[in-house]
């Protein structure tokens, strides 16, 4: 479909110039969009300032707060009261690489999402504008943005993000499925140094305004930190990245950028990296890591105060749930709920008075808590040919004991779902969510003998086609919900049917490479963004997509052969290629129109017709702990639903900037 095509095309529902005047207007309208909220709060008439900024400034370490400041700051809405300046947040992480709740705080976007995702507001951007038919998008940035190092911070900082790193073959042989439109990469063109115009392949109304809004990817970098090492601006990176230990000028530039484990971990692994969140990481080792405040954030609150508030961060990582759930009993930790266990939830309530905290349970946008997903491309052609049978997977699916799931491990508060779309999706239909669900060991066993796994050995065991034992490892980071509780339970129900399998928790790294090189069994991680916006947006790479994401990996080499155009990775067969289509024609679709409700009922259909990820249970309360001196966490009196999950980074729509600790 060409331009003129989509120009002269008739929209159902609303005309376009509605639809782009709701999104950068602020016009409070009924069509489920989100809400672009500009509001026009008064700049204050001066400026005020941390006391340890003040005396570097009176040092001559620093320029004055008026300098570092944009001309017009973000001023902040208050959540509660003008906070006071000062002290040390605590929280905990399982490991490095792993996002914890402080850092997930820090996430600056172009934009931000309320918690209910029904609400846009401007961050480092004022606005974004679509063209009629989609094809364009055109984002300002806000003027006087600073980098931590007081560099500024311009649209160069995202065209080197995508140009010489996330389309940059040498780094990234195949770009991230969601940062394409018809299969091409953005076309991208500066204006000047605060306007960026995007243009896409084709329209693209899904054009992640989610993705740039402080979700799980901040869209830039500083290039003129990062220019050094790349070849593209610097002919020595290489050999100075070999000098400097590195095997490669890529491996050397993916360290540096940040990029291992994930991109958005804000400075998180390379202190040296300047930023552009609340706090910059001093100090990072094997076992914690130290934050301080940056002098040039860019927002201020209602009198006129710089934030954040509080000045300093640490974050110690924890071996184990157990000694996780320890740390936030005791009153150690500012605030925590990444691996606060619900089955916790009586103990950590017993522990409110003697901790100095208090415990709120938010609703789980996740699909399943913990889903589990066969390697489409085993190595093993003889598992290969079970695991791409649906019926296998159908018949796992009956072997799970999901009541007893949710009444251990969820205290019987989850929801028994497949792994699906959120209910609260306006074109959401039960039968998703209810597929395959019922634990029926009869037919479970049936449905396994007629794929010719009728024959047994001494030990009650299925034997595959080979003559060898049905065996295979059931395989999971211990990490963000329990995993490990649930993983156990599903392989004692699966060997209940004669299946060999065992639960075998993982160190990230290490399976991320058994991933990438499409080694795993199964695999188990959660469901999440399958909110509405996020789903739409997030289509191509969410859990439940084609080929999955993250730890839910089903197919990896499939996406790999679909973004590269079948230039790498292995060719998927017909019925991945059609769930890809229907995720790409839905994301053509207007947000809300009639065309947009049937083309996502289609993409829902076939991920249901095909069952490549099972779900468990979902939608379970998370229990989160703020510690009673904390200011400004919730506002109170506050009863609005809060999602939690990776769709909105729960910590991050609660403004931690404005946190502050009581006296």
């Amino acid at each position: 479909m060409n331009k003129d095509d989509q120009s002269s095309k008739s929209h159902a529902g609303m005309n376009r110039r509605r639809f782009n005047a709701l999104l950068s207007g602020g016009i409070v309208g009924s069509f489920g969009l989100p809400i672009f909220v500009n509001k026009a709060f008064a700049q204050p008439a001066q400026f005020k300032e941390a006391p340890m900024l003040a005396e570097r400034v009176a040092n001559g370490e620093l320029p004055p707060v008026e300098e570092r400041l944009p001309p017009q700051p973000l001023v902040q809405e208050t959540t509660n009261e003008i906070g006071v300046y000062g002290g040390r947040m605590f929280g905990a992480g399982r490991a490095p690489e792993t996002a914890n709740d402080l850092q997930i705080g820090q996430v600056v976007g172009l934009f931000r999402y309320s918690n209910d995702l029904s609400e846009i507001y401007p961050e480092l951007a004022e606005g974004y504008e679509f063209n009629d038919d989609y094809t364009e998008c055109t984002i300002t940035l806000r003027k006087g943005v600073r980098w931590s190092d007081g560099k500024p911070f311009t649209v160069d900082d995202i065209i080197f993000y995508f140009e010489d790193w996330q389309y940059d073959k040498e780094l990234l042989p195949v770009p991230s499925a969601t940062l394409m439109a018809g299969g091409q990469p953005f076309g991208i063109e500066k204006i000047d140094d605060h306007t960026i115009r995007f243009d896409f392949a084709q329209p693209h109304p899904a054009f992640s305004i989610i993705h740039f809004s402080g979700g799980p990817s901040e869209p830039f970098r500083p290039a003129h930190y990062l220019r050094q090492f790349h070849p593209k601006h610097n002919p020595d990176a290489a050999a100075e990245a070999v000098s400097a230990g590195f095997n490669s000028w890529q491996n050397a530039f993916t360290t540096k950028a940040n990029a291992a484990g994930a991109s958005f971990h804000s400075g998180a692994s390379n202190v040296d990296m300047p930023v552009l969140s609340p706090w910059i990481p001093t100090a990072i080792d094997s076992q914690r890591q130290q934050y301080e405040r940056n002098p040039y954030y860019f927002k201020v609150d209602a009198e006129g105060n710089q934030l954040p508030y509080v000045d300093y961060m640490t974050v110690e990582y924890a071996t184990n749930a157990e000694v996780m759930n320890l740390k936030a009993v005791s009153g150690e930790l500012s605030v925590a709920g990444m691996d606060i266990q619900l089955s916790n939830f009586p103990l950590i309530r017993r522990g409110e008075e003697a901790g100095n905290y208090t415990t709120k349970l938010v609703y789980s946008e996740r699909g399943s808590d913990v889903c589990l997903a066969f390697n489409q491309i085993h190595p093993d052609p003889v598992l290969g040919k079970l695991f791409t049978d649906v019926r296998f997977r159908q018949a796992m699916s009956l072997g799970i004991n999901r009541h007893e799931i949710n009444e251990l491990v969820f205290l019987g508060q989850g929801t028994i779902r497949q792994a699906t779309v959120n209910e609260s999706a306006s074109f959401f239909e039960p039968r998703w969510a209810e597929h395959f669900i019922e634990h029926d060991i009869e037919t479970a066993n049936a449905m396994l003998d007629e794929l010719g796994l009728d024959q047994r050995n001494g030990d009650g065991i299925r034997l595959r086609e080979d003559g060898q034992p049905l065996v295979f490892q059931l395989e999971f980071l211990p990490h963000e919900g329990p995993k490990t509780e649930v993983c156990e339970l599903v392989v004692k129900h699966w060997q209940a049917l004669g299946i060999q399998a065992q639960a075998a928790a993982r160190e990230r790294s290490y399976l991320i490479e058994r991933l990438d090189a499409q080694q795993q069994d199964v695999t188990a991680w959660h469901v999440d963004r399958v909110l509405e916006r996020p789903a739409y947006a997030y289509g191509m790479i969410g859990k439940i997509g084609p080929g999955g994401d993250s730890i839910v990996r089903y197919g990896k080499l499939w996406q790999d052969w679909l973004n590269s155009g079948g230039e790498r990775g292995v060719e998927p067969p017909e019925e991945v290629k059609a769930y890809r289509e229907a995720f790409l024609a839905w994301q053509e679709t207007e947000f809300g129109s009639e065309a947009y409700m049937a083309a996502a009922k289609k993409v829902y259909d076939l991920n249901m017709q095909h069952l490549w990820v099972v779900g468990t249970v979902g939608q379970s309360p998370q229990p989160v702990i703020v510690r009673n001196d904390m200011g400004n966490v919730f506002k109170d009196g506050d009863d609005s639903r809060f999602w939690w999950g990776a769709a909105n980074w729960f910590w991050h729509t609660l403004r931690p900037e404005q946190w502050y600790i009581k006296a």
